[in-house]
């Protein structure tokens, strides 16, 4: 076997142990709604870039990033010289004349700083850098929420294509049936040949539907095992039923919504952290306050000059005050611009209650008149499927046309299909309005 067949068979088995390894992120049967949530959860590339973006904020809410811990340095250095020196006193001291003098200079120093005071500045930073991981937090349950409905929107576009494909093949059923059927009685010379042709050419229209139907269900799954952190070349299989909760009230899910909505509590923090800036930025009028110590070692030696050995070594320490008297009026305008945001922050917190407001009412509303049009249309269902067994029967004595015969064929595919959208339509108007109520990754739906 040479190199280039080796490395081929190599190449293939990677790519095929790689597919298995994807492919195990999907089970070998059909999953529910609940499982692909999960699976999702757990594989989703979006969601885990979301989880490690609220890990940065987490680890930047510490008390160092706020100035409550001390600072502590150390520094050193060392110097090295080679030099003809030549040094003249006055009086009668000797002269000094050396050729290729060396010196040398070593110096440490462990140095500490802490601000003892500075009018509480890092606390309301500490506090902030809280709020600001508690709102990233909120915000990856927002995105992740997101995505979450993305993958139920998708499982249910999936679920609608696949049952679309079930109507178009039942139809397709039905139209060879009449086929044969015309085909059967133009043989006996009791149909015309334009009826032959009419069945033939309804035929053709619902097997190019089929077609149609099954090619955008393969899409519908290709993006659906993407967002489930899988490779679109698997296989998926679905459930078929999945249930809609029918008793949601209108005002718990308002009430619940006020409380726990994400876009809601990240207003409300970025409300409460313009508040905590504002008092930071009024910290400055206040002294600061600082302790500082150290211990210095310094070492030198030269074979020229008025010494040759010299070493220092101890410990030094301090406290200091400062206080900022006048910067040209820059923290009074940074006051003035603190306390203009928090407004702006609490007058768009209110602006976002609002505006869920109306959606939570305009989604209940939308859920509540799908859930009765699929009421509604199931009892036409019925009536199409008689009217079509009843056509049947007259069109085989001949009683009415082919397009009659026809439109009520239509007629039930029609209302199947209508059925399966307002299904689809009325579980995503719940969904959404589990994730307006921030229920939807505690509720399974």
């Amino acid at each position: 076997m040479n190199k280039i067949t080796i490395l081929l068979f190599v190449l293939c088995f990677s790519n095929t142990a790689l597919l298995a390894q994807e492919d195990q992120t999907i089970p070998n049967r059909a999953i529910s709604l609940q499982e692909a949530i999960k699976i999702a959860l757990e594989n989703n590339h979006d969601i885990s870039v979301a989880n490690r973006t609220v890990k940065i904020a987490e680890n930047n809410a510490s008390l160092g990033n706020a100035g409550f811990l001390p600072t502590v340095t150390a520094s050193g250095s060392y110097t090295g010289s080679v030099q003809d020196t030549e040094i003249r006193f006055p009086g009668n001291q000797g002269d000094i004349n050396v050729s290729d003098a060396g010196s040398t200079s070593l110096s440490g120093s462990i140095a500490a700083n802490y601000v003892l005071f500075d009018g509480f500045g890092n606390y309301y930073t500490f506090k902030n850098l809280q709020n600001l991981a508690e709102q990233s937090g909120v915000s990856a349950r927002l995105q992740i929420e997101g995505t979450l409905i993305q993958v139920i929107n998708q499982y249910l576009n999936v679920l609608f294509e696949n049952e679309s494909l079930r109507i178009a093949e039942e139809s397709i059923e039905r139209s060879k049936d009449r086929f044969n059927r015309v085909s059967e009685r133009f043989n006996f010379g009791n149909a015309s040949r334009l009826d032959v042709l009419t069945a033939q050419v309804d035929l053709n229209a619902d097997s190019v539907i089929y077609v149609q139907s099954k090619a955008r269900l393969e899409n519908a799954k290709r993006t659906l095992l993407i967002q489930l952190g899988a490779s679109p070349s698997s296989d998926i299989s679905l459930a078929d039923e999945y249930s809609i909760n029918t008793s949601m009230k209108l005002d718990e899910v308002l009430a619940q919504s006020r409380q726990h909505n994400a876009a809601i509590v990240i207003s409300r923090l970025a409300s409460e952290s313009a508040e905590l800036q504002l008092r930071q930025t009024k910290s400055d009028r206040f002294p600061v306050v600082s302790l500082s110590g150290a211990y210095n070692y310094t070492k030198n030696e030269q074979d020229a000059g008025q010494f040759e050995y010299q070493e220092l070594k101890g410990f030094n320490g301090g406290i200091s005050v400062s206080l900022n008297l006048f910067n040209g009026f820059r923290r009074e305008t940074q006051i003035q611009n603190a306390m203009v945001s928090l407004k702006n922050n609490q007058e768009l917190l209110q602006l976002a209650g609002k505006a869920l407001e109306r959606d939570v009412m305009n989604l209940y509303q939308d859920y509540q008149t799908n859930l009765f049009l699929v009421e509604k249309e199931e009892l036409n269902l019925e009536t199409a499927e008689l009217n079509f067994e009843r056509s049947q029967e007259l069109f085989d004595l001949g009683q009415i046309t082919n397009t009659q015969f026809r439109e009520a064929q239509l007629g039930v595919s029609r209302v199947q299909q209508n059925i399966v959208r307002l299904k689809v339509q009325a579980k995503r108007a719940e969904v959404q309005l589990l994730q307006l109520s921030g229920q939807l990754i505690n509720v399974q739906p």
